[in-house]
């Protein structure tokens, strides 16, 4: 019998009344009285339970890419701490885990430490990224075939490991390890010339980080020195068995261009070393400065190898062929060093003086060897490339702000940021050029300020513009204003309201771009926490968002200039109310637009205590996709979950 059945059988035992949080959230420890029976060496609580799925109708993969959440049993959250009451080994270790079995994202932390000897940290997070959405990057929609092409189901998981010597010393060594993985499935695109073949292919990358370094701290100074260095590997295996027409299914000169067999391995391996050194000091009760450098040097190796069967066009000669076979050997090295620095002066009392400097620097060498072994009308051809490409990027900052209070209650601010740099990268093959240069060049005026009226009322407003003369790309903020004033109002000692507004204009006028962009976003939420919230507490929350896009690009196919433009207006909103034991809510987002989507996602859940140490709680959410375009993708799940938390 399953845990939900078990778990529904103590329902009808209530022995205590305890409020639920209005977020739905697991309920905290019963009142002190209730001693916990473990002693006071350990503390914390458990909840398992299980989660049924009566159904998901409709698009499983795209529930799966949105929701991702499976039936079963569950650790939904564990909370420990030990201490030892003799302070031998540890003082104290505390212990949080979440949503164990089968669940999109895991996590534990564990934190032990003894005063002023040592203090170590591990956490350990692993998420299920399922990424399949039919209607993305699938140039076959239009004819019916519902299939991404770039699509995953993978497992990311990250571990973290760092362990600090003597903290709380004038000197604090420390050691630390990152550990991240990602391996999983998927599919991705064998590319030729007339046609493009979506095949199934294998994800496996991995990336070290070892670090050490001493920290320094005085009254007025700190200072922190690391030394670190890094390895990594990406993997990428792609293969196909059998016949595969591809996206273009139409004669090409008389004949079908398709795919009957392809192997393709991709492998790149690095390894990286870098320094960082970084201070903060008071050198007087007036000023504080502080600054950052960063020097780093990766360096790559990748190997390609790819043989693949069918009837293929090849451009430059003009011909079909029937069999290729292409091997690549390439490495690369780009030293990186960034470096930053802050100061802070208040000369007068009202006055407050910022300034902000950094710069980043890095450019990339790099070379490689391409072999390209092909079958055309019988016989067989070898071509070999030996390239070399060139990136180089350099950017700078510079900003300073004045502050000053010219009320009690009224603080105005102003400034000027400066943004400059420039970039070399390989030409595209349409400009006949080796390489490419751009530059950027920004003039940004900055000002704001912060209201405060008494303890009831505060406005913070913020608002920049300028008109750039040079920029990277196409989409980079060239002629942009941007605002952004939020605000908190205490009605009462049970009543808060709070207000947010942004917005983002940018445009480029160049007539081979014509870029467009607006975006803004107006939301309001009201808190209700009678007496506190231990009763009753009310959560209400509406954003509206409009995002207007048009720019210019060239269709691939016959480039030439075509007009791309979206739009959307979005209403989200999200409501939570908590009586007592019972809570209940849920969020929902609307659009129109370029692609009208509907989601809702209400919820209702009981938490009542059914002894001393122990909880019980069960709870029905719903979860529902409509969108009017993309029928196909349209979803609904009904989920009911039951769990028990215990008490220590």
């Amino acid at each position: 019998m399953k845990i939900l059945a078990t778990i529904l059988a103590l329902l009808p035992v209530f022995a205590q009344d305890k409020p639920a949080s209005a977020s739905g959230a697991p309920l905290q420890k019963p009142p002190a009285e209730a001693a916990s029976p473990a002693g006071e060496w350990l503390t914390g609580s458990i909840e398992i339970g299980d989660r049924v799925i009566p159904n998901i109708d409709g698009s499983f993969n795209t529930y799966r890419s949105v929701v991702n959440l499976g039936e079963g049993a569950k650790l939904f959250n564990a909370d420990f701490t030990l201490r030892d009451p003799k302070h031998r080994f540890f003082d104290q270790a505390d212990v949080r885990a979440s949503d164990f079995g089968g669940e999109p994202y895991s996590s534990v932390r564990v934190d032990v430490r003894k005063e002023k000897v040592y203090r170590l940290t591990a956490d350990y997070r692993n998420i299920a990224y399922f990424n399949f959405l039919p209607s993305y990057a699938d140039p076959l929609l239009t004819q019916g075939v519902a299939l991404n092409e770039n699509s995953f189901d993978t497992h990311l998981s990250s571990t973290d490991v760092q362990l600090e010597i003597l903290p709380g010393h004038w000197i604090t060594p420390y050691l630390a390890f990152d550990h991240n993985t990602q391996f999983g499935r998927g599919i991705t695109v064998f590319t030729t010339d007339v046609n493009e073949f979506p095949v199934a292919t294998q994800y496996s990358n991995q990336t070290n980080n070892y670090r050490g370094g001493l920290r320094m701290d005085w009254s007025r100074y700190h200072f922190t020195l690391e030394q670190g260095g890094t390895t990594y590997k990406d993997d990428q295996g792609a293969s196909e068995a059998t016949a595969n027409p591809g996206n273009n299914t139409a004669p090409f000169l008389g004949q079908t261009v398709f795919l009957n067999q392809l192997s393709e391995l991709y492998r790149v391996r690095g390894d990286s070393y870098y320094t960082k050194g970084l201070f903060a000091a008071s050198p007087v009760s007036w000023a504080n400065i502080s600054g950052q450098f960063v020097f780093s040097q990766p360096t790559t190796t990748t190997s390609y190898n790819a043989a693949s069967n069918g009837n293929f066009y090849l451009s430059d000669a003009a011909e079909f062929f029937t069999t290729g076979q292409d091997i690549l050997t390439a490495d690369a090295k780009l030293p990186h060093t960034s470096a930053s620095f802050n100061i802070e002066i208040r000369p007068f009392k009202r006055l407050r003086i910022l300034e902000y400097w950094m710069t980043d620097r890095q450019h990339n060498a790099s070379n490689a060897l391409l072999t390209e072994n092909l079958l055309l009308g019988g016989s067989p051809l070898t071509s070999a490339q030996l390239a070399a490409d060139r990136l180089a990027v350099n950017y700078s900052q510079q900003e300073v702000d004045l502050l000053y209070d010219l009320l009690p209650w009224l603080t105005l601010k102003g400034g000027y940021r400066y943004q400059w740099g420039d970039s070399t990268v390989r030409a595209p093959v349409l400009t006949g050029l080796a390489l490419e240069s751009g530059n950027l060049t920004r003039h940004v005026g900055i000002g704001g300020f912060t209201l405060r009226l008494g303890q009831k009322l505060r406005v913070i407003a913020d608002a920049e513009g300028t008109t750039s003369s040079e920029v990277y790309f196409r989409t980079s903020l060239q002629n942009y204003e941007k605002t952004h004033i939020r605000g908190t109002y205490d009605l009462s000692p049970s009543w808060r309201v709070t207000g947010d507004f942004s917005l983002l204009d940018n445009n480029n006028p160049d007539p081979s771009i014509r870029s467009d962009f607006s975006s803004k976003m107006e939301s309001v939420s009201l808190f209700w926490l009678p007496k506190g919230g231990k009763l009753v507490n009310v959560l209400a929350d509406y954003t509206r968002s409009s995002v207007r896009s048009d720019i210019l690009y060239l269709v691939p196919q016959i480039l030439s200039p075509a007009d791309s433009s979206y739009r959307e207006n979005g209403h989200t909103g999200t409501a939570a109310v908590s009586i007592k034991w019972f809570s209940f809510g849920g969020s929902f987002f609307k659009s129109s637009g370029s692609r009208p989507t509907a989601y809702y996602q209400p919820m209702i859940r009981v938490s009542v205590p059914v002894y001393k140490h122990m909880m019980w709680n069960a709870e029905w959410r719903y979860y529902g996709l409509n969108e009017r375009f993309y029928s196909f993708e349209n979803f609904r799940s009904n989920q009911l979950l039951a769990s028990i938390r215990f008490f220590l």
